[in-house]
């Protein structure tokens, strides 16, 4: 009955019934956002008593496959027209295939609302994105709303201005926790001002590096030559091993080749950097399948999951140390390295147990630790004094500042050098 009295006095509700079978009619697909999973069930339940439509759901209570196979089906063409979504909709799925987005409720965090637009506006997309969204007729909700009216949020990508968009966002919060009902969008004009001013200096330096050298087909294999041979491996093992780490929910298909990536109920973090608590990923580690399958994520530098992993690799103790093991045609052992970053620029410095400098150890680890793999557990385990052996060593490092990484050292002797010990070796 509750539901029903909300339904009834709810205009946004009766605008989708009327709508919604219009655009069924014509085989487009909608995507639907709100806040809660119980506005979910709302909308869901009225569109199917007043328009006999039925819908898609996606919201963080689904199984990773349950959410696939939503996905799956609102794509089909005989599939459901609409997808009623929650925010965990909003990451790590793409539906460029939408027709429009409608923002059933408008949230007052403006870089939420853009990475919604990003689930439909994905790069090759040849139409625009039709965006829906419900303008309220009083209150701070309206504020809100002529804010991003102005700032042109609704119209154009803010992409390069995710600072200033964090500083409206709190604007917006001391605004709200206020004695006004309605402030006047002029309360925030600093903020407008400095976001628009922002915006055109990010389009015209994009517009000069575009047109600087612009893009030519016989240019494609020397861009690729940059790309490391190894780079999509190194970032699946990173990211799986991180997953695993934090308790992520990974489901592996098609033979490994693709990755459903979640945050389950056995996540040891709340949420990520740029990552909300919630959101699920369907994709792969390989470009050539990303590019043959648009529908689907690819893991790489830049993507949400990518870098929030990244980061927080970057701020926990657990992303700065590590053991590693790899072969050395210089003498073989157990030992310490410590990589520095001066601006953009990466030093080591290595040291055996006996605390001699081992500069080809150090060379081997800026070099990207080629053929590194990790230590055997039991390796450490036999090393009864490690720890101390690692404070000696570390105080061979005091005068050189704080490392922004720290690694133990088994180097093995490459094939047909002579064998010693290292996992023994003091």
């Amino acid at each position: 009955l509750q539901v029903q009295l909300m339904d009834s006095a709810d205009a946004r509700i009766e605008w989708l019934a009327a709508q919604a079978p219009l655009w069924r009619a014509a085989k487009e697909k909608t995507l639907v956002f709100v806040a809660h999973r119980e506005t979910l069930e709302m909308v869901r339940a009225a569109l199917s008593q007043r328009a006999q439509l039925a819908t898609g759901m996606f919201h963080e209570e689904l199984s990773s496959a349950r959410r696939d196979t939503e996905v799956a089906r609102f794509r089909e063409i005989d599939g459901p027209s609409l997808l009623v979504s929650t925010e965990c909709g909003g990451e790590g799925r793409n539906f460029e295939f939408c027709t429009r987005l409608v923002l059933f409720d408008l949230p007052w965090n403006p870089r939420v609302v853009e990475q919604r637009i990003g689930r439909l506006d994905r790069i090759g997309r040849s139409r625009p994105v039709e965006i829906i969204y419900f303008r309220p007729a009083a209150g701070f909700g309206a504020t809100v709303t002529g804010l991003y009216e102005t700032l042109g949020l609704f119209r154009e990508p803010m992409g390069g201005i995710e600072a200033e968009l964090g500083r409206i966002e709190e604007r917006l919060e001391d605004l709200a926790l206020g004695d006004v009902e309605r402030p006047p969008v002029a309360s925030l004009a600093d903020v407008l001002t400095d976001a628009r001013d922002l915006l055109g200096r990010v389009r015209l330096a994009a517009f000069r590096e575009l047109h600087r050298a612009p893009y030519r087909p016989e240019l494609a294999r020397s861009i690729l030559d940059r790309v490391p041979e190894e780079l999509e491996t190194r970032t699946r093992e990173v990211v799986l091993a991180t997953c695993e780490h934090l308790g992520l929910h990974v489901e592996e298909y098609q033979g490994g080749s693709r990755h459903s990536i979640e945050f389950g109920r056995g996540a040891r973090v709340d949420s990520l950097p740029g990552v909300s608590g919630g959101a699920s990923f369907l994709g792969t580690f390989s470009r050539e399948e990303a590019v043959a399958d648009e529908s689907i994520d690819f893991f790489s530098s830049g993507h949400p999951l990518v870098e929030g992993l990244l980061a927080w690799l970057d701020d926990a103790p657990f992303g700065r140390v590590a053991t590693l093991r790899g072969t050395t045609s210089d003498a073989p052992g157990l030992g310490l390295v410590a990589v520095y970053k001066e601006g953009r620029r990466l030093t080591a410095v290595a040291c055996d147990a006996a605390g001699r400098e081992r500069p080809a150890w150090a060379s081997w680890v800026l070099a990207g630790a080629p053929d590194c793999r990790p230590v055997p557990a039991d390796v450490w385990s036999r090393q009864a004094d490690w720890a101390s052996l690692v404070r000696r060593l570390a105080s061979k490092f005091s005068d050189r500042g704080s490392p922004v990484v720290l690694a133990a050292l088994w180097m093995m002797p490459n094939a047909g050098q002579p064998s010693t010990s290292a996992a023994t070796e003091k």
